[in-house]
């Protein structure tokens, strides 16, 4: 007589690796929902208990009694794991999941962990049936029919050296830290960062630097991984650690194994509840490209061929049954869609299109994209389109950095966009490119088989037939619009015309708050004033003959000021060389007011306010002439400029203390914390440039105002708030 689950699994000693994953958290719910009997331990890294605690707090952990899982703290790269004794049954989730993953790593944690927790069992005393979690793609790139057999056991497939593998990349880790350090390829991450980052300062360069070093270290072992797990017939990292996996495991020889080999795994069908999906999973990048219209062109992939997804909650319905089931030595389970009830990719890419444009994402201005159809091409002939489309970005960046041109700032962004746009598909190309042409489908024999012997509630309990899943319902009502809620916010309230929209500074203690004047408190830069200091009395001839030869010379200082804030700041102020200084202090006492009082922003005049009423002590810091900005004193606690040196009653030229700019600002805003006694993560910064960047990195509250592009791009990366102020002039027009 055919028992059920509960019943099979009633008293016994479960240990669930990987609960802080996606299948390893949809088990964990299914296990306290509908397997109360069973006694449910985790194996977590770190502090087991509070890690725990965390996941129990997720939404599909409602009211459900999760008091009686114990947690044990273990890490599977690890030797050593300890805790194991009693253990009945393993389900074994725990892995690295990603397509990117550097082979050395994936090799640790896929390859030789699961044999280590069967060890580790063993030594505790324990001898458990062990259901373990593989992949679909761990039989590589084959066509056809791909059955249900453990790694190395089918004809044909290579004898990889686990152990060689995993010594080879280690040594291209070793070989490549190394490399990375050349004069070749640091004068290049140099180059590169002084184009980012340039005015932000030396130390800022260096930072970039450093990381670009180590982004192309990584970037370089994952693709010697990919290179070396394609040569050796899988389709990436991922699918060859999990395949080594099971060989290793298969050499522990467990009492007995299930090795389940689930497919592409999507949101949820029906438990925890239709379209549970907590972060993006496997298909979910190149649906959302596609939404976001960057997949514009042709995408490598067959229409013919199957996309074989299957729902999350039926991969932990047949772990659970698999459990409760134990077979006479290995079995091998498909959890697989292809064979029965396949989804090709053109049905899905129609279902697609439709979807995003009934309800279209919104671009970066809010904009609904106008998704194209789908044209598909092979993974060889979209990359060479992306190389020519490189070559050409390439240069236009070089031509940016030879020559000045006008409206840099919109070309910067607007090349900057296509080359995130190009590296974006470039990736996705890499990634799934070879997925997208993998003809075969999975047999799911065995998979049946195991539906077939379970009690009839179960089939409704912990149902895992691909059969009831209907690809139109499941992507266009279930799975897009998960998607959707999770990419996309929430519409905000519409706001009343009259209604003006506050910025509520954040809680704290008083602290300091520091202003960059040009731009954020002024609508100004240092040209602006010298231009009005020196024309204010021309005649209107003069005045054109000496702007003309002012804009002469406005294409050198702007490739000066784009490379270093300081080096344009110090040629511009020799402009001042042999003028009168008490005749220039006195046209400014006189007349300034009335050249700043215009260009002072208004959100900025109501922001330094605001930090006046909580206490905050307000430092205004300015590139400006200390003579020139003199009327702004009574906005701020302190007002910190630039002074020239005289001799003779005239200017030099010359600087008298080095121009206060990039990191120079960041070291004064030490400074001043450090006098007043005050901690800078309470501390507020406000720049508009890449040259308050190490100012901005340094306080705890950086604010973004009327931003560069360079600086906008910075700021959106690290979430910064990024605010458009303006004058009373503008706003009026």
């Amino acid at each position: 007589m055919t028992v059920t689950l509960r019943e099979s699994l009633s008293g016994k000693a479960l240990l669930l690796t990987g609960a802080t994953g996606f299948v390893g958290k949809a088990v964990l719910a299914q296990c306290l929902h509908e397997l109360p009997e069973t006694a449910v331990t985790v194996l977590l890294r770190g502090d087991a208990r509070q890690r725990l605690e965390q996941v129990l707090e997720g939404e599909i952990f409602e009211g459900l009694d999760g008091s009686g899982v114990t947690a044990i703290s273990g890490d599977l790269s690890d030797e050593g794991l300890a805790g194991l004794a009693g253990i009945d049954v393993v389900v074994h989730c725990a892995a690295s999941v990603s397509f990117e993953q550097p082979l050395d790593h994936a090799l640790e944690l896929n390859s030789k962990g699961p044999a280590r927790l069967v060890k580790a069992l063993r030594k505790a005393g324990s001898d458990p049936y062990v259901v373990h979690v593989s992949t679909a793609y761990a039989a590589g790139q084959r066509t056809g029919l791909v059955l249900e057999r453990p790694s190395g056991t089918a004809p044909s497939e290579p004898d990889v050296d686990l152990e060689a593998e995993l010594d080879v990349a280690r040594a291209w880790r070793k070989d490549l830290e190394s490399e990375s350090r050349l004069p070749l390829h640091q004068n290049r991450f140099v180059a590169e960062a002084r184009r980012a980052v340039g005015p932000a300062g030396g130390p800022a360069i260096g930072a970039r630097a450093e990381s670009l070093r180590r982004d192309w270290v990584r970037d370089q072992l994952t693709e010697r991984g990919r290179d070396r797990a394609r040569a050796l017939g899988w389709t990436d990292t991922y699918g060859l650690s999990k395949a080594l996996g099971e060989r290793k495991l298969l050499a522990e020889q467990p009492r007995a194994l299930t090795i389940v080999r689930p497919a592409i795994v999507e949101s949820a069908l029906r438990t925890p509840y239709p379209g549970w999906l907590e972060s993006l999973k496997v298909a979910d990048p190149i649906l959302l490209a596609y939404g976001a219209g960057l997949i514009a062109g042709r995408f490598a992939a067959s229409p013919s061929i199957a996309v074989d997804i299957v729902p999350v909650d039926m991969v932990a319905n047949a772990c659970l049954a698999a459990a409760g089931h134990e077979p006479d030595g290995i079995r091998t389970m498909n959890v697989a869609s292809s064979s029965r009830n396949p989804l090709t990719v053109r049905a899905m890419a129609d279902v697609v299109t439709r979807y995003f444009r009934e309800r279209p994402l919104p671009d970066e201005d809010g904009l609904p994209v106008a998704v194209p159809e789908w044209r598909f091409s092979s993974h060889a002939k979209v990359t060479s389109t992306i190389d020519r489309v490189t070559r050409l970005l390439d240069s236009g960046r070089d031509l940016m950095e030879k020559v000045p041109l006008p409206r840099a700032d919109d070309i910067e962004l607007k090349l900057y966009k296509t080359q995130r746009r190009l590296d974006r598909i470039r990736r996705l190309s890499e990634i799934y490119g070879p997925y997208g042409e993998l003809d075969c489908v999975f047999d799911d024999r065995s998979t049946r088989g195991l539906l077939a012997r379970l009690h009839p509630e179960d089939r409704e309990r912990f149902s895992f037939d691909v059969d009831t899943i209907e690809w139109e319902r499941y992507l266009y009502e279930i799975h897009l619009p998960s998607l959707r809620a999770l990419t996309v916010p929430p519409s905000p309230r519409p706001r009343s015309t009259r209604e003006r929209p506050r910025a509520k500074l954040a809680d704290g203690p008083p602290a300091l708050a520091i202003f960059d004047v040009e731009g954020v408190v002024l609508d100004s830069t240092v040209a602006h004033f010298y231009a009005w200091l020196r024309t204010r009395d021309m005649p209107e001839l003069d005045k054109l003959v000496w702007t003309a030869g002012i804009a002469a010379r406005v294409p050198g200082w702007v490739k000066a000021d784009r490379r270093s804030r300081i080096a344009f700041n110090r040629s511009f102020y020799r402009l001042y060389r042999d003028l009168p200084a008490r005749e220039l202090r006195a046209q400014a006492a006189e007349a300034l007011p009335d050249f700043i009082q215009p260009r002072i922003q208004n959100e900025a005049v109501r922001r330094i306010r605001q930090h006046r009423r909580r206490g905050d002590r307000v430092i205004l810091v300015t590139g400006a002439l200390d003579f020139l900005v003199e009327p702004l004193k009574h906005l701020g606690d302190e007002l910190i400029a630039a002074r020239l040196v005289e001799r003779t009653g005239r200017f030099t030229g010359e600087l008298a203390e080095p121009p206060l700019t990039a990191d120079g600002r960041a070291s004064l805003a030490a400074r001043l914390a450090a006098d007043h006694g005050v901690d800078l993560a309470d501390c507020h910064a406000y720049g508009d440039s890449l040259a308050d960047l190490p100012l901005l990195e340094l306080v705890g509250h950086p604010h973004a105002i009327n931003p560069d592009f360079r600086l906008s791009r910075e700021a959106r990366r690290r979430r910064w708030p990024v605010e458009t102020w303006t004058t009373a002039t503008k706003a009026a027009a």
